[in-house]
């Protein structure tokens, strides 16, 4: 279920320009990603996000590691809330992809995996 990264699908507005640190499009990626650590839940002692995250399902699948599914649900109701009032479009087509899709079976290998 882990997909490598050199394979995982990139999805528009998320990748931050490589010598791009401060122009105009490297602020909403930016924004995203500290969206999607923010909004987790207090996860305990595991620490940092690992180095191997390159992708927004990266992201998810490392949290589902961590987190029950109920946890998952309330987190992407809560980015979903998040990207409504921001008007984030790209955002809410993220959240609104995992709201809508069966977590359990999802996320159930990735369990097994670990």
């Amino acid at each position: 279920m882990i997909e490598d990264s050199a394979t995982a699908q990139t999805y528009p507005g998320w990748t931050i320009a490589q010598g791009d640190n401060h122009g105009a499009d490297a602020q909403l990626p930016r924004r995203r990603w500290r969206i999607l650590h923010n909004a987790k839940p207090p996860m305990g002692a595991t620490g940092p996000a690992p180095g191997w995250i390159k992708t927004p399902d990266d992201f998810v699948h490392w949290l589902a590691v961590h987190l029950s599914v109920n946890e998952l649900y309330t987190y992407f109701r809560d980015l979903e809330a998040i990207a409504k009032m921001s008007c984030d479009l790209e955002l809410l087509r993220f959240a609104r992809r995992y709201l809508h899709s069966n977590l359990t079976h999802e996320f159930a290998d990735t369990r097994e995996q670990i």
